[in-house]
């Protein structure tokens, strides 16, 4: 894979795709508590190539966004397999993934702005 065209790589890019992984994150667990595997596959909705994408990756996040104290973990014990760790947003998740959306509508509209100031300019060249 050429250089930054991969998670993480790429000048300076590496903190925003963490944030907006992060953000999928909890977005996931704002609809119900999800393990790493049925989190890994609910992020091909928002465009992740999960199939090149390292679990790793995913679990760093999960841990990061724990220690921030945005989701909770714990064993499951309903399943007929080896036991999973499930994860579960929390009031400050909910609480932080609302202002994190916020700020993400401000800067779409500031996007949007941008690329109608561009167009403009070059619908008249």
């Amino acid at each position: 894979m050429p250089r930054g065209q991969g998670f993480g790589q790429g000048r300076g890019g590496g903190r925003r795709k963490m944030f907006f992984l992060e953000s999928c994150l909890l977005v996931l667990l704002h609809r119900e508590q999800g393990y790493g595997y049925s989190l890994m596959d609910g992020l091909k909705e928002y465009g992740f190539r999960t199939e090149e994408m390292d679990i790793s990756i995913l679990y760093r996040a999960l841990r990061e966004l724990e220690t921030a104290g945005l989701v909770v973990s714990s064993w499951g014990e309903d399943s007929l397999g080896p036991q999973r760790r499930m994860y579960t947003i929390t009031p400050q998740g909910e609480s932080t993934l609302t202002e994190w959306i916020q700020a993400l509508r401000q800067r779409r509209m500031e996007i949007e702005a941008l690329e109608a100031a561009y167009d403009a300019v070059k619908k008249n060249n």
